[in-house]
């Protein structure tokens, strides 16, 4: 199964400057329940925000760089090489595959995903990164959670239709 996870603000602001422009623990929370233990393919750039592999998680970055290597992370030059990497992996191990951004691997892959897990941010903030528009006549969609700290928030999962 691949599978999205993103936060988004009301506009679908993904990002400003290389980060995201908002802390909701809850949400990180979210992330790190949903994604421990499985495959997160992630750009360079996020990789670079985040400035480490993420724990307990097989990581694969994507990078067009040949030179370009990370001490115990994959690195694909692109999209096609690392759903190879990943499938490989998930077939033995039984893992999902989450695309962790950021917004041009979102755009790249957000056709081909079974399912979205979703926070979206009731507050718009000024960003320069943004998630593509969803088709939702595609997918199921379900409320699994909401909260109002710092502000108010909703986790949405939508599954693709005929999954």
């Amino acid at each position: 199964m691949v599978s999205i996870i993103v936060a988004y603000d009301k506009n679908r602001v993904i990002g400003k400057d290389g980060v995201m422009p908002w802390d909701i623990p809850e949400d990180m929370a979210h992330f790190k329940k949903l994604t421990s233990n499985n495959i997160v393919i992630m750009g360079r750039n996020t990789y670079n925000s985040i400035g480490k592999l993420l724990p307990n998680r097989i990581n694969i970055i994507l990078s067009r760089d040949k030179n370009f290597t990370v001490d115990g992370a994959y690195v694909a030059e692109n999209i096609e090489d690392a759903f190879s990497i990943a499938n490989n992996i998930s077939k033995k191990e039984n893992k999902e595959i989450f695309i962790i951004g950021g917004g041009k691997v979102y755009e790249m892959t957000i056709a081909l995903a079974d399912r979205l897990y979703v926070t979206l941010i009731d507050k718009a903030f000024d960003g320069d990164v943004y998630f593509p528009q969803i088709n939702e006549q595609l997918y199921d969609k379900q409320i699994t959670g909401m909260g109002a700290d710092p502000v108010p928030y909703q986790f949405i999962t939508y599954t693709k239709k005929n999954y």
